[in-house]
């Protein structure tokens, strides 16, 4: 009796190296004192800054609440300020304090070096090539994701 084709392990192969770069991403944050999760929202503040709450959340692929908790201590520690749109003053958009600056430059440095560490070694053409089969997946996802929720609505 044949067995059934198992997937290609790619997409178990993207989790691992997901949670292995979460990991070491845990470690500096905690070096910081830090949360990770407010380490990737500066990161990700420090190079889109002036996002919306809704936009940074979709950025962050988590839901608004759960960012609104971390912004919260973000403002808090005096990390960023949530100001008002100019054209839409219930829309607020989040920018880095001028104190959270150098730290925030540090963490995209680390973020960097941590990328080009990665993928030392790895020719241009094979970084290319994974990367449009990992877009291609994501679509995928996007589509079964998209599909599911016309489903349950």
């Amino acid at each position: 009796m044949t067995q059934p084709k198992m997937p290609h392990s790619i997409t178990l192969t993207s989790t691992r190296l997901s949670r292995a770069m979460r990991k070491c991403y845990d470690a500096l944050a905690r070096q910081r004192g830090i949360s990770y999760a407010r380490m990737e929202a500066l990161l990700v503040i420090r190079n889109q800054e002036g996002l919306s709450q809704t936009e940074l959340a979709e950025r962050l692929m988590i839901e608004t609440p759960t960012l609104n908790r971390t912004l919260d201590g973000l403002e808090r520690d005096g990390y960023v300020a949530r100001l008002a749109d100019k054209a839409d003053k219930r829309i607020r958009r989040v920018v880095l304090t001028e104190s959270a600056r150098a730290e925030a430059d540090e963490l995209t440095a680390f973020s960097a070096g941590l990328r080009d560490a990665l993928v030392a070694g790895i020719p241009e053409a094979e970084l290319d090539a994974a990367e449009a089969t990992l877009d291609k997946i994501f679509a995928n996802l996007d589509r079964l994701s998209r599909a599911k929720g016309r489903d349950n609505g």
